[in-house]
């Protein structure tokens, strides 16, 4: 008997341990809604782009003759006063040059003291009749010419002695080497375009960032705007700039039409360089301290497979499907994805990137627009109308018809049962969203 009733505990011991197991299996496989809450904080509008940092003045040092490099007196990174010396050519033909010019320029003194005391004897001899009227002008003519000769050879000590000042090369400006492209020893020509010796920056603790900004987007574009960026080099600092300028020559490129923005930037640490590639985010507003929900959940839709894996009677979901306001039915949810948004349109999304686009009126006062949500009330969801403003491409502003912490609906975590089986699917992870 006690063996007989020991199997029998054992029996039910296993039986009760089956329904548990089954009970949570179910529990464990049922569906559940998938929410996110509402909650404060700040939306920004921005508009993203690259640029490059550039320092504000940059001068390009050339040389107006031609010879040989001789000395170097600035290297990269130097910083210069203007007037200091750069660089020096070889000065040995330009000296020869200016010594030969001047030796004719003597050459031609004394042929006008020579002339000029010719000219003179023949004008005493004229006003005693003794020489005639062709020869004086003769002399005159010879005299002018010879002076002519003198100016000429005065120019050409002139230009030989400004060719030798140019081989002396000095800073225009006060301002930082940033290039250097000669080496001692090189040759360099000089012609029509003089070749670069230096290149010269004239601070670089204000820089700018040269940005060309979509002809879609420039209109929201104006001087003034705070602009938020990050370098490559420095991934996780941020910095400011502001807008400066905005050039009117447009850009066309492949069709695309852009706009250059010049963007301010302080750089009192010096570790921004020139070159540097910035990631732009122009602010176009940013509203603080606000409640906001994510976009997704404008798109939530129930459909009659989710409501009835809830366990929910659709039936009375179609019937309550009609707008409070005008009265009109909206159609069954799930087929209309426009619904609570006016004119049976989805809330548009930012184009170009993050937090392009926008709700703004046309005299730029804010301007918000109806919308509907599901939210989770006591467990139980529930379509409220909202009115929501500004989206930065992921949450959106909720401008009324919501408190801070209501569970929003996004999407549904729902079991599908075939042939016994039980297998689960998330909006989060299957192609199909709701």
């Amino acid at each position: 008997m006690k063996k007989v009733a020991t199997i029998i505990v054992v029996l039910l011991i296993l039986a009760l341990a089956g329904v548990g197991y089954w009970k949570f299996k179910e529990q464990k496989n049922a569906s559940d809604w998938r929410t996110s809450p509402a909650i404060r904080r700040t939306i920004t509008q921005t508009i993203t782009s690259i640029g490059t940092i550039n320092p504000i003045t940059q001068v390009e040092i050339g040389t107006e003759v031609s010879g040989k490099i001789e000395k170097l007196y600035k290297d990269f990174n130097d910083k210069v006063n203007k007037g200091d010396l750069l660089a020096k050519l070889d000065t040995e033909t330009l000296e020869m040059a200016l010594e030969e010019v001047k030796i004719e320029l003597n050459k031609s003194r004394l042929i006008v003291n020579n002339n000029l005391d010719d000219l003179e004897k023949k004008q005493q001899l004229y006003n005693q009749n003794m020489l005639s009227e062709d020869a004086l002008k003769q002399a005159q003519f010879t005299y002018d010419l010879s002076v002519q000769s003198l100016a000429k050879a005065e120019f050409s000590v002139q230009r030989a002695q400004k060719n030798l000042n140019n081989a002396y090369i000095y800073s225009p400006i006060d301002g930082v080497v940033t290039s250097r492209n000669v080496d001692e020893g090189q040759t360099v020509a000089a012609s029509l375009n003089a070749p670069t010796l230096f290149i010269i920056a004239n601070r670089l603790d204000e820089m700018q960032i040269e940005a060309n900004i979509d002809e879609a987007d420039i209109g929201k574009v104006e001087v003034g705007l705070p602009v938020r960026f990050t370098v490559d080099a420095f991934t996780h600092k941020s910095f400011l700039g502001t807008i400066k300028q905005v050039r009117l020559n447009a850009i066309s490129d492949q069709n695309v039409i852009t706009y250059p923005v010049i963007i301010s930037i302080q750089n009192p640490e010096n570790i921004l360089l020139p070159g540097m590639t910035a990631n732009l985010d122009i602010i176009i507003s940013e509203n603080p301290n606000v409640v906001a929900i994510q976009e997704r959940a404008l798109q939530f839709r129930p459909t009659q497979e989710m409501w009835e894996s809830m366990g929910l009677d659709y039936s009375k979901l179609e019937t309550a499907s009609v707008t409070a306001k005008t009265g009109a039915r909206t159609g069954r949810p799930g087929q209309g994805r426009g619904e609570g948004v006016p004119n049976g349109q989805r809330p548009s999304r930012p184009q170009g990137g993050p937090g392009i686009g926008g709700l703004q009126a046309r005299d730029g006062a804010p301007e918000y627009k109806p919308a509907k949500v599901w939210i989770l009330e006591n467990g139980s969801p529930k379509q409220v109308d909202i009115q929501v403003g500004e989206s930065d491409g992921t949450f959106i502003q909720v401008v009324s018809g919501l408190d801070e912490g209501a569970e929003i609906i996004i999407g549904i975590n729902y079991v599908k049962k075939t042939d016994g089986n039980s297998s689960a699917f998330s909006t989060g992870m299957q192609p199909r969203r709701f």
